[in-house]
């Protein structure tokens, strides 16, 4: 009989153990994981700084716009001539901004569709 509980007793000890050590496992992989995300949005934001900060270029020409590649293009800023679609406004008000020194109080932001100069909607 002490034998058998002995028995027991070692399989409780080697079940508890190994969970214990899957969960170190798995939460070793999760802190690498956030470490690696870091990283990523840490390389994000500084390209994302980078490009917003530069001056603005030229609006690619349509026809190579397939052959963009996102990591190139991205989050870059370009000027284009375009013209507003008067009566499709959209307004959204806005309580302000603490997070911006620009939009103290309320008010509404004003959106309105363009179209590049020269394009005709279907």
């Amino acid at each position: 009989m002490r034998k058998e509980r002995k028995r027991k007793r070692r399989a409780t000890v080697l079940d508890a153990t190994m969970f214990a050590l899957a969960g170190v496992a798995i939460l070793c992989g999760l802190g690498m994981w956030q470490l690696e995300r870091k990283v990523w949005k840490e390389n994000l934001i500084a390209t994302l700084n980078s490009r917003l900060a530069a001056a603005p270029g030229d609006l690619p020409p349509r026809d190579s716009w397939r052959m963009l590649k996102e990591s190139e293009a991205e989050f870059r800023r370009v000027t284009f001539p375009a013209e507003f679609l008067d009566g499709e406004e959209a307004l959204v008000y806005t309580a302000g901004s603490p997070l911006r020194r620009d939009v103290k109080g309320p008010g509404y932001w004003v959106f309105t569709p363009a179209q590049l100069a020269g394009v005709k909607t279907q």
